[in-house]
């Protein structure tokens, strides 16, 4: 079947893994996990989702890191979610010794 050529102003369609950047995941992430560690059985899942937080936001803010995720990152939403991962992951320490505790 031959290959329809393109006009001038399409672009290829995203799939939708493609939607969100590392950047913007490391984001979503880390303001996920900051909501969800003052929860007391949530905060196991926030943790992970906060070192997924800081590891994309890491990524995302190596000079590299775009090529590896087939993209251009966003940094500052990268830094962002490193600063929010790195508060959840305090958050979580002072919530399971508190809860530890009592």
């Amino acid at each position: 079947m031959p290959m329809r050529p393109r006009s001038r102003g399409s672009k290829p369609r995203k799939s939708s893994s493609e939607g969100m950047d590392l950047g913007t995941r490391a984001l979503v992430l880390g303001l996920g996990s900051l909501l969800f560690s003052w929860v007391p059985l949530l905060n196991i899942v926030a943790f992970l989702a906060a070192l997924m937080a800081v590891a994309f936001g890491l990524i995302a803010r190596w000079p590299a890191g775009g090529m590896m995720a087939g993209g251009e990152p966003n940094e500052r939403r990268g830094l962002w979610g490193v600063i929010l991962g790195a508060i959840a992951l305090v958050v979580f320490v002072v919530t399971a010794v508190r809860y530890s505790v009592i």
